[in-house]
């Protein structure tokens, strides 16, 4: 998937707004105020925080080794 197509779906969703709130590489998807997606455009860091349960991390974590512990958002983090 590549960075257009998850921009699109992120703002197909009812009530998201998006904004780089951090800086000019961390494009943040909310809804109702609440942060659910952090987008890093950046060439070196390029990858994509989601928000979600804690047991469903924990288990993403178990079954993809793609998936990895976002600290700062203390859920987790996908590569690409």
């Amino acid at each position: 998937m590549n960075v257009e197509d998850i921009r699109e779906y992120c703002i197909s969703k009812p009530g998201v707004t998006e904004g780089f709130p951090f800086n000019d590489t961390a494009l943040v998807f909310k809804v109702a105020g609440k942060m659910f997606v952090l987008l890093d455009l950046s060439e070196e860091a390029r990858g994509l925080t989601l928000k979600c349960d804690p047991e469903l991390a924990i288990e993403l974590r178990e079954q993809h080794p793609e998936v990895t512990h976002a600290w700062h958002f203390n859920k987790i983090i996908l590569s690409f």
